[in-house]
């Protein structure tokens, strides 16, 4: 649950420092009223939890959420990311970003390649300018990266860093050199922008650090990383992925801050399905509403020159409370990306099913509810 606004000092006997941590969501820039949003689990939705119907009951009409308190913002003493001008010979990003994401199997496995092309096919029709595109175990060939662009695509590199959250103060000087290796790999291929994934702490660890030591090894992860992007000989974006809570958190203990972030990447993307926040049952019900809250509170809390990007649910887990089919559950999110004024939207599905995406951006595009001029 939510703790309560007010703060209570707290003395503990312990060999270790303790953090007296507290969470105080931001407004969620509602149309309506807003819930008080807690702390929840969140792990990228996997074939597993995909498949997993919850038994919820069907609701006409969504519930309605509550309004939340405001603090005044902590900014880090960080120097701001620069952002990579016209200069280079890599496409900028679209002005709105229309994504899915890709598991890189269908690339490289010679027997998907009528799979592929069918989806690369269906894509362009449905008015999808980006690919958000796995790099590990195998990078897929400049060759391939290179027809996207001629395509009209905008390849996104994802490089996952810490599988399930770091577990250790540090990463080890093995897996930071693998990550690294990995970054170079995406700018040796072409890919314009790379994109951090799982860039954080676990959830549930034995470690005893406070949030800002986390924040400062965090931080300590992306430097060394954009260090390493600043050397390929095009310069890529750098973008990376938060939990779909940190943007309703003032503070997080896996180490995630809006404005940390923000003053460390290009592009910053909230990971906001709905389905995903647990115990909030009207979060699950209004996906246009969560969608829409998350990235105006992303937005608010970046710079200027940080886009923001939403990850949206793609998938028919929990959506039943909604009364929503899952080609409406998309749109409705899709259309709270436009409306937020964010910079877009990537669908994930794990499997690569977009049929009902397609539907929903079409369908939307039809409404005039999504630009498709770049």
């Amino acid at each position: 649950m939510r703790k309560p606004f007010s703060f209570l000092p707290i003395f503990i006997l312990t060999a270790f420092p303790v953090c007296a941590e507290f969470t105080i969501p931001f407004p969620e820039n509602s149309r309506r009223g807003n819930e008080p949003v807690e702390s929840a689990r969140e792990e990228r939705p996997s074939v597993r939890t995909a498949s997993v119907q919850e038994k919820e009951k069907k609701s006409a009409k969504a519930p309605v959420v509550s309004r939340t308190v405001e603090p005044e913002p902590d900014l880090p003493k960080v120097k701001p990311s620069r952002l990579r001008t016209g200069n280079s010979n890599l496409p900028l990003p679209p002005k709105f970003y229309r994504g899915l994401y890709v598991n890189n199997g269908m690339i490289t496995d010679k027997k998907s390649k009528k799979q592929w092309d069918d989806l690369l096919s269906r894509a362009r029709e449905s008015g999808v300018n980006v690919l958000v595109i796995d790099v590990q175990s195998t990078t897929p060939p400049a060759s391939e990266i290179s027809r996207l662009k001629e395509l009209g695509f905008y390849p996104v590199a994802r490089v996952v860093n810490f599988d399930g959250g770091l577990k250790t103060e540090l990463p080890s000087p093995t897996r930071m050199d693998s990550i690294l290796g990995h970054v170079r790999k995406a700018c040796a291929a072409g890919f314009p922008e790379i994109q951090l994934d799982y860039i954080r702490y676990a959830d549930v660890t034995d470690i005893k650090l406070t949030l800002k030591q986390k924040y400062k090894n965090i931080e300590s992860v992306i430097e060394k990383i954009r260090k390493e992007a600043d050397q390929c000989e095009k310069l890529p974006y750098l973008s990376a992925d938060i939990f779909g809570r940190i943007p309703f958190n003032k503070d997080d203990q896996i180490g995630q801050k809006v404005e940390n972030f923000a003053q460390l990447v290009d592009v910053l993307y909230p990971m906001l399905y709905p389905s995903h926040f647990y115990h909030q049952p009207a979060r699950i019900a209004n996906p246009y509403q969560t969608i829409y809250d998350g990235l105006s509170n992303a937005k608010k809390r970046s710079l200027s020159t940080t886009r923001v990007v939403g990850w949206i649910q793609g998938f028919s887990m929990s959506i039943s409370s909604s009364g929503k089919s899952l080609k409406d559950y998309i749109k409705a999110q899709i259309e709270a990306s436009v409306d937020s004024k964010s910079n877009g939207f990537v669908v994930w599905n794990i499997g690569n099913n977009y049929e009902e995406t397609f539907k929903a951006m079409k369908e939307s595009v039809r409404d005039g509810k999504l630009p498709i001029e770049d």
